[in-house]
């Protein structure tokens, strides 16, 4: 028997229920996350890690959407898979398909996980939010994308 390929894709409609479970808990809370998980994969803004057949985490980038760059809204990883390396694939994935050459994220002070993440990625510190969440700030990160490959002709 063939197993499954293991990967990161653009998400496709027959995702939505992976992603869902995926963000169980958040999505399971507030309809409005629903939604817009919904409709960021509808619009193409959302790439899947699949194993074994199923959806184990997702990353939302929302292009030009932070003054005119590239912004990672979302990264999330199964609770039961976290620290395998797959937020670590998710985030260079993202960097890798970002449309400009800065990229922008932020997460909560409070979200230890995600900002070990970033400093591991060499993820650079841009500044620091008041008033979105009440005592948790909200940090910005940037990464400047690499350069890809010039095409050489012979």
């Amino acid at each position: 028997m063939t197993q499954p390929p293991t990967g990161i894709r653009c998400a496709g409609a027959d995702d939505l229920d992976g992603v869902l479970r995926a963000d169980r808990d958040a999505a399971q809370r507030d309809p409005e996350r629903a939604e817009f998980l919904r409709s960021s994969l509808m619009l193409g803004q959302c790439q899947v890690h699949v194993a074994g057949g199923a959806v184990t985490g997702f990353v939302i980038v929302k292009p030009a959407h932070f003054f005119g760059r590239d912004f990672i809204e979302l990264l999330t990883v199964d609770p039961a898979l976290r620290r395998s390396g797959i937020g670590r694939a998710l985030l260079r994935q993202a960097l890798a398909i970002a449309g400009t050459s800065q990229v922008f994220t932020s997460t909560n002070t409070s979200n230890h996980p995600m900002r070990s993440l970033l400093d591991a990625e060499d993820w650079s510190f841009s500044g620091e939010l008041d008033g979105l969440d009440e005592d948790d700030p909200e940090l910005v990160f940037h990464k400047t994308r690499p350069a890809k490959p010039a095409h050489i002709s012979h």
